[in-house]
């Protein structure tokens, strides 16, 4: 019973995380999104910032959990053909290429990752010129107004 809750929370909390990393990345940067009382499904900024650090560490214990209650099928993944113990198995060694290589790539800036990274940048230069907008129009009504009175 405690690994299938345990799966079901690694499911729910990734679905969790991925919404809310979706809000964060369309959301208006800092303070921007609390002048233009942004929102997204009901929610400002600062609920799904919420919602993303509680839901991760849910998803790191949950991990660390199913870790543990799969340590046997996890040692056998390291496992050779002639069943001796191997740390860098073909897989693990595939999958580990995959995230270093994500992870340079990402901190030095190559594309095509790095278009991903300015497309965030391209969300909030909207919710700017939005603010924008806004700010100029709440100043011609404050003008009409004075000239009205």
């Amino acid at each position: 019973m405690l690994r299938k809750i345990t799966s079901f929370l690694l499911l729910f909390s990734f679905i969790v995380m991925v919404l809310s990393g979706i809000a964060e990345f369309i959301s208006p940067f800092g303070r921007l999104a609390m002048m233009l009382k942004w929102e997204m499904l009901g929610l400002d900024k600062m609920r799904w910032q919420a919602l993303h650090i509680i839901f991760m560490m849910v998803f790191t214990l949950a991990g660390l959990l199913h870790i543990y209650l799969n340590i046997k099928a996890i040692k056998a993944y390291l496992k050779n053909r002639s069943r001796k113990m191997v740390v860098f198995t073909k897989e693990m060694s595939i999958a580990l290429l995959i995230t270093a290589g994500l992870f340079y790539a990402t901190v030095h800036k190559y594309e095509p990752l790095e278009k991903f990274v300015k497309l965030n940048k391209s969300f909030n230069d909207h919710w700017v010129e939005q603010f924008k907008k806004e700010r100029l129009a709440q100043s011609l009504q404050a003008r009409k107004a004075k000239g009205t009175q």
